[in-house]
Parts: structure tokens; C-alpha cells; sequence
């Protein structure tokens, strides 16, 4: 099975990196520790992974420009700017107050490996307590200083089911060998990196997704209408062409700055905010928002809500989370409205919708008096709808029949009727 968290990892001079996509798609970051390229003068960025055939693969990284250094002294801190690295985006950025601790692994080249073809390792670690400034991290296996020697600024990261995440970058082992041999390393978190972006603004972008800085981005990823036999291209244009126009008004950094975390369903780790499927989920619902309601202000999100609110829930699938779903935030949506859910890990969903009848024999233990609802709704249940995002998509496909008279000139109009009321 291949190591995904390779290709994350590059050889730095004679230490390690972690390659990074911020908000600008034009280059790619490599973040590393200060003390690995500072009074080197050629530094060199190798990502080294095995191939599917199984054999060794040196990829040089093509540097842009100079190396941004923390101005911090006590910030052992760096980021490296590189000719664009693709499939790297899926690498998030974790809040190390909110992580769940275990399970994370240091990603890197270390020096005893180097004379080989393959130089890559990760040691698995639990991430410890704060210390100074730094954030102390116990490697599962007892490791030496000369065994850890190399992987100086290499990533903490872990794998979920449907992406990765980054804490921090590894500084040094916490104490030398003859002091104590509890396998412990200290590493920078992200805000040291957040702090050289902010100090270089003209030339940095920050440490987000390029999705967060602009919904266009997603623009080849929705409405792919899988399985649609007939007309595809005709309403895919029609619909895409309303979340062009949507792109020019809005991105997602504005709606996390304006409205925070009220996508999450309840539960759901703060991280998932960052996460693609959410973003591409929300602009086909701010989509098909549009084709009903042309008029609407989408920048009100608060009244949008009173009769639809989309979530995001981290699963594979979404029936397994109805109960932390009804213990979300459900205040803003009024009493005939829709709950609209997707899921990080599902891209066609078995169910698109569930029933009241079909809540009350799952018997949710979400007491009505401890759920978050309108003054309007009597029985969430029953008073809310509860469907997936796909069901829109869905419900084109399966009524296909309807499509046959489908052109560039009633496209809008057809879909519009063919949907009404499906979410």
C-alpha cells in the first residue's frame, strides 16, 4: 500500500520539508525549520517517493526566490517558495487545541538514510504538551539523536479518510542522549509560518487552500453529473455559467471571516471548515439557490438559512451522523425548511433523503429540548427536511426522460421545473 504522506515530505539541504499549497496556485510552499538552510548557499529540494512499479522516484523542486525567514530569533521557522507541486491541496492545517492527539507521524529524510536510494521514514508520535514555544511530541518507538538527525524540519502529519493534516514542523529532538531517552521531539506549530506570511505580505499568500481564496477554482469539480446519459453538457453549462457569477461576488475566506464555523455539524472537528468537499458542496447549493430564487442576496446568508441551511459532516456516510446532525445549530431554519448535508468522504451518496417516518424508527436520542431549533418547528423531525446535497443531481438523472427537448434556450427554465422543491 503506497505511504501517502511521501509526497508531502522533500529532502531540504541536509534536512527535511513539508510541501504546502497556500491560497496562491501559482507556487507551492515548502516549510522547514530556520536552522536547516540558513549559511547554505545552494540549497537544494529533492521529493523522493516510491513509484507504483515500486521503484525509487528523485523529483528536484524548482525554488522562486529567496527563503523567508521568521525575523524571530527564538522562531526556528522557514518557508521556501517552489515552482507549483499538484495533488498537494488535500494537506490541511490542524488547530493543535482542538486534534485529537494520537496517531500523527514525523515525516522525513534522516542522515543515517541518505547514503541510499531511498532515504524516506516516518515515525509515528503522540503530539504532548506545550513547551515554551514550541509543542513537545513522543515518537512510539525509542529513536536516538543520531537517528533523528536529518528530519529537521520535516511534517507532523496524519491521514484521515478523505484528507491530511498538518501540525507543525519538527525542530529538534527535546533533549540530547545523555540527558534522557524518552524519544521526544519539539516542533514549531503553524503560526510561526502564519507570522512570516504576515510579514511578507507583498510576496506571500497565506496557508490556506487556493479553494478558500477563490470559489472559482472548484468551477471543473461540480455538477458532474455522473451516469447522465443525455444532455449533460447543455445543463452543466447552464448551471456552471450561474456559479460563475456567483465566483465574482463572494469567495470562501469572506464566509469564514463573516460567519465562522455554522457549516459544521455538531461535533465535526474545526479543521473541516478548510475541507474541499464543503466548499464545493456550498457553491452548487448557492447554485441552485440562484436558479430558484434569481433575486436572492447571497451575501444574507441568515435569511437563506430560514429555509434551507447547508452542513458538513466528516463521514464516508451521511445516515451514520443523523443524530449529530439534529444536535446541530438548527435555529436559523423555520419551520417547511431543509436541512441540506454532505459528507467529506462520499461522492454518491446510496440515500438522498430521509423521511420523519423513517427518523422515528431510527430513534435518535436527541432530546427536544436540549436541539437547537426555530420557535417555529414543533417537530424537527417532521417539520425539517433532511436531505443530501446529491439529491439535486439525482433527481435530473433519474428523471432523464424529461431532457430529451433540452437546449442552451430552456435549459434554465426546464431544470428549474423538473427541480422545484427538491431541496
Amino acid at each position: 500500500m503506497t505511504d501517502s504522506l511521501q509526497f508531502f515530505t522533500v529532502k531540504v539541504a541536509d534536512g527535511s520539508g513539508c510541501l504546502f499549497q497556500p491560497i496562491d496556485s501559482e507556487y507551492s510552499y515548502v516549510l522547514t525549520a530556520k536552522h536547516v538552510i540558513e549559511g547554505v548557499d545552494n540549497i537544494e529540494i529533492v521529493r523522493q517517493y516510491i513509484k507504483e512499479n515500486g521503484l525509487p522516484e528523485n523529483e528536484n523542486l524548482e525554488i522562486v526566490g529567496k527563503p523567508f525567514l521568521n525575523s524571530d530569533s527564538n522562531k526556528d521557522a522557514a518557508i521556501i517558495k517552489v515552482k507549483k507541486v499538484d495533488n498537494i491541496d488535500g494537506l490541511l492545517r490542524a488547530d493543535l487545541d482542538l486534534i485529537e492527539k494520537h496517531n500523527w507521524y514525523l515525516c522525513g529524510h534522516p542522515a543515517t538514510r541518505t547514503n541510499g536510494s531511498f532515504s524516506y521514514r516516518k515515525n509515528k508520535l503522540k503530539i504532548e504538551n506545550p513547551v515554551k514555544l514550541y509543542i513537545e511530541a513522543e515518537i512510539e518507538k525509542a529513536v536516538t539523536h543520531s537517528e533523528i538527525v536529518g528530519q529537521s524540519g520535516g511534517g507532523i502529519i496524519k491521514s484521515e479518510n478523505s484528507f491530511f493534516l498538518l501540525a507543525g514542523i519538527q525542530k529538534k529532538m527535546a533533549v540530547e542522549d545523555d540527558v534522557e531517552s524518552l524519544s521526544r521531539i519539539h516542533f514549531a506549530p503553524l503560526s510561526f509560518f502564519d507570522e512570516i506570511v504576515e510579514e511578507n505580505k507583498e510576496t506571500l499568500s497565506p496557508l490556506f487552500p487556493p479553494y478558500i481564496g477563490k470559489f472559482n477554482v472548484l468551477l471543473q469539480e461540480i455538477f458532474l453529473f455522473p451516469n447522465l446519459l443525455i444532455k449533460q453538457k447543455t445543463i452543466r453549462e447552464m448551471l456552471v455559467s450561474i456559479s460563475e457569477n456567483i465566483c465574482q461576488g463572494t469567495n470562501p475566506d469572506k464566509i469564514i471571516k463573516e460567519y465562522g464555523r455554522i457549516f459544521l455539524v455538531s461535533g465535526t472537528p474545526d479543521h473541516i471548515i478548510y475541507h474541499k468537499s464543503l466548499w464545493k458542496s456550498l457553491l452548487e447549493f448557492l447554485t441552485i439557490i440562484k436558479l430558484y430564487e434569481e433575486t436572492t442576496d447571497l451575501d444574507d446568508l441568515a435569511s437563506i438559512h430560514k429555509r434551507r441551511k447547508m452542513l458538513i459532516v466528516d463521514t464516508d456516510n451521511w445516515t451514520k451522523k443523523l443524530e449529530e446532525i439534529y444536535r446541530s445549530d438548527l435555529s436559523e431554519i423555520e419551520k417547511g425548511g431543509s436541512i441540506v448535508i454532505c459528507a467529506t468522504d462520499e461522492s454518491e451518496p446510496s440515500k438522498t433523503e430521509i423521511s420523519g417516518d423513517e427518523l422515528v424508527i431510527l430513534d435518535i436520542s436527541a432530546p427536544l429540548e436540549k436541539m437547537s431549533i426555530s420557535n417555529t418547528v414543533e417537530d424537527p423531525f417532521k417539520d425539517l427536511k433532511l436531505v443530501n446535497i446529491f439529491k439535486f443531481q439525482h433527481h435530473i438523472i433519474n428523471n432523464v426522460q424529461h431532457l430529451k427537448d433540452i437546449n442552451s434556450v430552456n435549459s434554465k427554465t426546464t431544470i428549474k421545473e423538473l427541480t422545484d422543491g427538491i431541496i
